[in-house]
């Protein structure tokens, strides 16, 4: 995960975020009793006392599994931006907050939404690194570059517009700092006429129903002789989150005489 594209205040923020996440989420741990693995529910933040604990062959072994793999997977996240926070010298303040817009592309909305929903037969050997078969070496890339940022993403998610109509945007990622999700498109052929000319009403419709770019979409652009690199997307993508997360931390108290974490990412 390349954090070092990320500003300081997204930095803050994850880290912020998740130390919510895990002080409100109870402690599982896997354990051995007579010689078969079981998962332990700990009452507290440490040690503690043992709750619950069920067997492997037990009733409710699956759910709880998915709760421990839950706390692992933030838990892990969380010691990638601790050790980021502490490289950076970066402290989290004590009155710090985010105060979110009301956009209805929020992360509940994100969950709902339904990847592959484009019904082109996709045939080629392109696969990004979430598992999805995607259309092209560009959309690969794409994907790269999210998975590179620590992101989640779906590819090709059903998005339903106004009247019933129905996209497919390349791709939709998450930003939970601010319960949000945003949109990419790739244009390739951005030198062909005729290509352009079919991609017009796509952008016009998403611009029709509140979807703007540089907003909550980001437009990638290539030819038909030229991509941009790996690092130019993880670029893009960053200053994308960088610049959406301190709109909103300027909005939570512009009379604050707190200065505000700096927006420029940090150093690599």
């Amino acid at each position: 995960m390349k954090l070092s594209f990320y500003s300081d205040l997204y930095i803050i923020s994850e880290c912020h975020r998740l130390n919510g996440i895990l002080n409100n989420m109870p402690r599982y741990r896997i354990g051995i009793h007579n010689g078969s693995q079981s998962i332990r529910l700990y009452s507290g933040t440490g040690s503690g006392i043992i709750r619950k604990e069920v067997h492997e062959n037990g009733r409710d072994f699956a759910s709880m599994r998915e709760k421990l793999d839950q706390f692992n997977k933030f838990t892990e996240r969380k010691k990638l931006f601790t050790a980021e926070l502490h490289r950076r010298h970066l402290t989290i303040p004590s009155n710090f907050k985010l105060c979110c817009d009301n956009s209805p592309f929020n992360i509940d909305a994100w969950k709902q939404f339904v990847p592959c929903s484009n019904n082109y037969e996709n045939r080629n050997q392109y696969i990004d690194p979430y598992g999805f078969n995607v259309k092209s070496r560009s959309e690969m890339l794409v994907g790269n570059a999210l998975k590179d940022l620590g992101l989640e993403a779906k590819y090709e998610p059903l998005l339903i517009l106004r009247g019933g109509r129905k996209k497919t945007p390349d791709y939709s990622f998450p930003v939970p700092v601010i319960d949000r999700c945003f949109f990419i498109e790739f244009v390739g052929m951005a030198d062909d006429g005729n290509y352009i000319d079919s991609n017009y009403g796509k952008i016009d419709e998403y611009m029709r129903n509140g979807i703007l770019p540089n907003r909550d979409l980001i437009l990638i652009c290539g030819t038909e002789n030229w991509l941009p690199s790996l690092e130019t997307m993880k670029i893009l993508i960053a200053s994308f989150i960088n610049s959406a997360v301190f709109s909103v931390y300027e909005k939570a108290d512009p009379y604050s005489k707190q200065k505000p974490p700096p927006h420029g990412a940090g150093a690599a």
